[in-house]
């Protein structure tokens, strides 16, 4: 699990080398005014994040066809695949 870190916004502009450094080891939460602002991440953990977006989006649509009779059974799926290739 990650550590919660929070830091006023200004942070960003008075001690922007000290958040940098803790967004890499996760995300940070700003605050204005003692209130939930933003969040910043890195680049490598927002594209890991975007990744495994894509990848649930996936999951479900296979889950929603298989739950309306459009999915396949792979044992046959794979016998099939060896007749027509002699594999």
């Amino acid at each position: 699990m990650l550590a919660t870190r929070i830091r006023p916004v200004s942070d960003l502009r008075n001690k922007y080398p000290e958040v940098e450094s803790e967004i890499e080891k996760g995300p940070v939460y700003l605050t204005k005014n003692g209130y939930g602002s933003s969040v910043i991440v890195s680049t490598t953990f927002f594209d890991e994040t975007l990744a495994k977006l894509a990848l649930y989006e996936k999951i479900v649509t296979s889950e929603r066809q298989i739950a309306a009779g459009l999915g396949k059974n792979a044992r046959a799926s794979l016998a099939a695949i060896r007749e027509k290739y002699h594999v």
